[in-house]
């Protein structure tokens, strides 16, 4: 059965993710959701349940888009986060990533009236 909340989408975009004050370059996002996100990276240490801090790098706009965090699942090369906070204009630009690169806009407009927030 199927428990993520969110759709998840395909965008390919560099990222940098804090983790106890140590700051990990991320080359690639698997998927993308309002909710979370997979990401391949090298990150050895990191451990589940750890709290996180996620910066999209948009060339268009800096500094980029600052999601929180925590680290859910950790794999060979990749980890998964769950997003806890981030602040409204942020929310914002994250819902339009997402509509945007969804083959189902609607369904992603559906999932964000049906659960404001990220939770």
């Amino acid at each position: 059965m199927e428990k993520r909340r969110f759709s998840r989408v395909s965008f390919s975009v560099r990222a940098k993710l804090l983790v106890d004050g140590k700051e990990y370059a991320v080359d690639c996002l698997v998927n993308l959701s309002v909710g979370g996100c997979l990401l391949e990276v090298a990150a050895p240490g990191i451990v589940a349940d750890t709290d996180c801090t996620l910066t999209l790098l948009l060339p268009w706009m800096a500094p980029g888009v600052e999601i929180f965090g925590r680290v859910r699942r950790v794999g060979e090369g990749e980890l998964s986060i769950q997003f806890t906070r981030i602040e409204p204009e942020n929310l914002f630009h994250l819902q339009n990533i997402v509509r945007y690169n969804a083959p189902d806009p609607d369904q992603i407009e559906e999932e964000i009236q049906a659960r404001r927030g990220l939770l």
